[in-house]
């Protein structure tokens, strides 16, 4: 074998050598891109995920601030327009005493008080519904004190001879007590419009 031959059997080998270390670098660098492009498309994909996850976390507290905030405004207006038709009640109620059919309200209210009461009892009431006390006591056949003084709309309040039972029974009182039953009704009502 000649020495050219031998040069280009060593410089053939050299090409080969050259042209498998190449292949294999580009075998690498194509297998590390492929490996590169996998994981940057799962970070993307993750970190879409987490966006998304972070974005419907932020629309659902948002969601629930607005309805924090509609209940919030929904329990003003009912209790705004709650304590309206509450100071309209009281402003009808203050004037029932110059209604005509006062000394039937009037007796009932008082025939109620009496009921809670034994005879000999106090009844207490305004000046002005002194002779319509009297009357009605008489009507009703019952032996009580009667005394004047007592500062109300209209209605009475009776005290037991010992002092110990109190029975009042008064436009304003009976306003009161029926406040707790008028709330959850009036809240009835603005739902249903």
């Amino acid at each position: 074998m000649s020495l050219q031959h031998i040069l280009k059997a060593i410089a053939d080998d050299a090409d080969k050598q050259v042209r498998d270390i190449l292949d294999e670098a580009r075998s690498r660098r194509e297998s590390r891109l492929a490996e590169a492009r996998k994981q940057a498309a799962a970070l993307r994909t993750q970190a879409l995920a987490e966006a998304e996850a972070e974005a419907a976390h932020a629309r659902a507290r948002i969601l629930h601030q607005v309805h924090l905030e509609t209940l919030r405004r929904r329990v003003e207006v009912q209790e705004t327009t709650f304590q309206a038709a509450l100071q309209r009640a009281r402003e009808t109620l203050s004037q029932v005493r110059f209604r005509n059919d006062y000394p039937a309200i009037f007796a009932a209210l008082l025939s109620e008080a009496l009921a809670a009461q034994e005879p000999g009892a106090t009844v207490r009431v305004t000046k002005e519904d002194l002779p319509l006390a009297r009357r009605v006591l008489a009507d009703l056949g019952w032996d009580a004190h009667l005394s004047s003084g007592l500062a109300t709309w209209g209605g009475v309040e009776v005290h037991s001879s010992d002092n110990r039972i109190i029975t009042r029974n008064t436009i304003e009182s009976r306003l009161e007590r029926a406040e707790p039953d008028l709330r959850p009704l009036l809240a009835d009502i603005l739902r249903a419009n």
